[in-house]
């Protein structure tokens, strides 16, 4: 492939400073606490109303109601997106590679400039490995030329006040069902998912691996609906959290129900961070 098809963008972390780094730290872990704390927030509402509560009560609620109210980013969301990309210096090494028009961006340049007979097709991003907290999927949210695509995630998380909020501020939420999948396309709007779902979180260890034999519902769905599906893949997403690995019919159980099953630790003095691996992260499309 000539060097005129492919995009890359370079993250310098190397030489990011202490407070790039320990803001990008504090970016990671704020995603990652968001993620989990979702999956538990119906049983901490109930749990408050229980035991009179009302403080947690009342913030839960606040939360739902700005999550689930529409209303149009502003400042507040600008300014909340510019913060988590601070969450590639973290990285010792981070890098976006994309080749040809797999740049959402560049595809919507190059469609304007030919014929309004010849449009491009919209785009369907299948990024593997999800890994233990999809953090090359979290990279790729508010990644500036990204900002065209609706990203898809578990309903179980989707409809989270927590994860829905967090996300409306930053990017373009979607829920991973197939009607809301099918109601996307057919407004044609670019899309991205990491097919191997929470399956593909619990196999994570440190040798590559993807769940993607049982997943070919997206496929069908993007001939049906005439997409182009970009492969993604984030290299050196199995090494920045350990992860248990054994008992898979149980854990894979757990998926089943719409549940991870991860047992992971991150970085030694900041668990929900991910390890600062010498080989980084890097997203090639």
């Amino acid at each position: 492939m000539s060097s005129r098809s492919t995009f890359t963008i370079p993250y310098e972390t190397s030489n990011s400073t202490l407070v790039e780094s320990l803001l990008g730290g504090l970016a990671v872990s704020m995603f990652v606490a968001t993620w989990i704390s979702s999956l538990f927030s119906p049983i901490l509402f109930v749990l408050s109303i229980r035991n009179e509560k009302y403080l947690i009560t009342a913030f839960i609620t606040t939360v739902a109601i700005a999550a689930y109210l529409p209303w149009k980013k502003g400042p507040i969301s600008r300014a909340f997106t510019s913060f988590l990309r601070t969450h590639a210096m973290y990285y010792k090494k981070c890098a976006f590679v994309f080749c040809g028009e797999s740049n959402p961006e560049e595809a919507k340049l190059k469609s304007k400039s030919k014929s309004e007979s010849d449009t491009s097709k919209p785009m369907f991003f299948a990024v593997h490995p999800h890994g233990a907290f999809c953090s090359g999927w979290s990279l790729l949210v508010t990644a500036p030329f990204m900002t065209s695509v609706r990203f898809c995630f578990s309903p179980a998380l989707y409809y989270s006040p927590f994860f829905k909020l967090f996300c409306r501020l930053g990017v373009k939420p979607g829920k991973a069902d197939k009607a809301s999948m099918i109601g996307y396309m057919k407004k044609g709007e670019n899309l991205a998912l990491p097919p191997g779902g929470f399956e593909e979180a619990t196999i994570t260890g440190r040798q590559d691996r993807a769940y993607i034999k049982k997943r070919p519902g997206f496929i069908k769905l993007c001939l049906k609906h005439g997409y182009s599906v970009v492969p993604v893949y984030v290299f050196g997403e199995n090494l920045l959290f350990s992860n248990v690995q054994g008992m898979w019919k149980l854990r894979l159980w757990i998926n089943s129900l719409g549940m991870p099953a991860v047992a992971v630790w991150g970085s030694a003095f900041l668990p929900l961070a991910p390890q600062r691996h010498p080989c980084g992260i890097h997203i090639v499309a």
